[in-house]
């Protein structure tokens, strides 16, 4: 059992160990990093064109944002479209006008 008089801290680092001991694994062999497996040239190659963006796949990477609402805003009152505004969280806004057909 763990003493309560404890601060909250030591009892965390306490119950720890005593599960790791218990486990049969001690709690210092947690913290160890495993090496990765090595790949070879192929397996990397074959890797990287399985996750590369394909063509075609990441289709709003192919429309003109505009990091200001001032020049978004002249593009589209020259061209007389309206303006398509996202904001996701405090700091990614992205400004685009639609597409001409």
């Amino acid at each position: 059992m763990i003493p309560t008089k404890m601060p909250t801290r030591t009892r965390v680092l306490v119950a720890f160990a005593a599960a790791g001991v218990f486990l049969g694994t001690p709690a210092t062999a947690l913290a160890q990093e495993k090496e990765p497996p090595l790949l070879s040239a192929a397996e990397f190659d074959k890797l990287h064109r399985l996750i590369k963006p394909q063509a075609g796949e990441s289709r709003w990477m192919e429309i003109a944002w505009y990091p200001s609402i001032w020049e978004a805003r002249q593009k589209a009152a020259a061209e007389g479209k309206p303006l398509f505004i996202t904001v996701a969280g405090r700091r990614g806004a992205g400004i685009s006008l639609p597409a001409s057909k």
